[in-house]
């Protein structure tokens, strides 16, 4: 029997090689045949699982190891760390390769004026615009780690993409995928929405590495620079790291702070009293 499951696996690593969708392999210069035997030799225990589903749900078996892969990548890594505490890290943001909804985007990432209490908070995510029912794509392949109603997310959809990245998806209409769900990048899991603490319909969107909240927008810049010119991405990856993020201010609407420090001289001044408008989604 050990012998058969061997072949098995063989098999099995083999034809996700060869056939496994371009947009669910790992993000590297070719998909080569050490990126499957690694793959498998993390699923070896699921080999067998994932045989029986290739026929039907090789998209979904492909996103699986890739996910897989990227953990075991990262537990490499951070043994490495700890032997040479001095290597620079690396940020992988390669999966990020699909637009969440095509929408315009309303609000950024950082400082701004809460809409609702009307005070600065941080926003954590990028907010676009967009009417209820607008379809929802996952913005990489990866396995869905949580559905349901949280707090001010409304109905929310977290993916994990593996290697501590993780994207939110909140205050959907209507969820259309189950916790455990394995699935390509642009796979349809949603629908625009205005549950949760909102202002009006539109998709929030977050990306967090190893929890940690960053700029959706220049993540996905980073992402798509790993595809042409990594050397690049790493460059602009630097504008991730936690000391630049956390005095990041939204472009859209800054807080009264930031808006006094921008102002350009002779430029009318904020009148005083002036009713508050609204301008950002929350």
């Amino acid at each position: 029997m050990r012998v058969r499951h061997g072949f098995l696996a063989a098999a099995t690593c083999a034809t996700l090689a060869v056939a496994a969708p371009t947009q669910a392999r790992p993000a590297r210069s070719a998909w080569s045949w050490d990126d499957a035997l690694a793959a498998c030799a993390v699923t070896a225990g699921t080999t067998a699982r994932l045989a029986v589903r290739l026929p039907t749900h090789l998209d979904d078996v492909a996103a699986e190891l890739q996910v897989r892969r990227r953990d075991a990548a990262r537990q490499v890594d951070d043994v490495i760390a700890r032997v040479f505490p001095t290597r620079p890290s690396t940020l992988d943001l390669a999966p990020l390769i699909a637009s969440p909804v095509p929408g315009v985007e309303s609000s950024g990432f950082g400082w701004r004026r809460d809409p609702i209490h009307r005070r600065e908070k941080f926003h954590r995510g990028t907010d676009y615009r967009a009417d209820r029912g607008t379809p929802v794509y996952a913005a990489g392949a990866g396995i869905v780690g949580f559905t349901g109603r949280q707090g001010g997310y409304g109905n929310v959809i977290y993916i994990d993409h593996g290697g501590g990245l993780v994207t939110r998806y909140a205050h959907l209409k209507k969820i259309e995928v189950k916790a455990g769900t394995a699935l390509g990048a642009a796979t349809r899991i949603g629908q625009v929405g205005t549950t949760g603490r909102t202002t009006g319909p539109h998709l929030h969107f977050e990306v967090r590495l190893d929890g940690r909240a960053v700029d959706p927008v220049l993540a996905l810049r980073v992402a798509a620079l790993e595809q042409v010119d990594p050397a690049a991405a790493q460059e602009a990856a630097r504008a991730l790291a936690p000391e630049v993020q956390d005095t990041s201010v939204d472009r859209h609407d800054p807080p009264r702070a930031a808006r006094s420090r921008k102002r350009v001289a002779g430029q009318r001044p904020e009148r005083t009293g002036a009713p508050a408008r609204s301008r950002a989604l929350w």
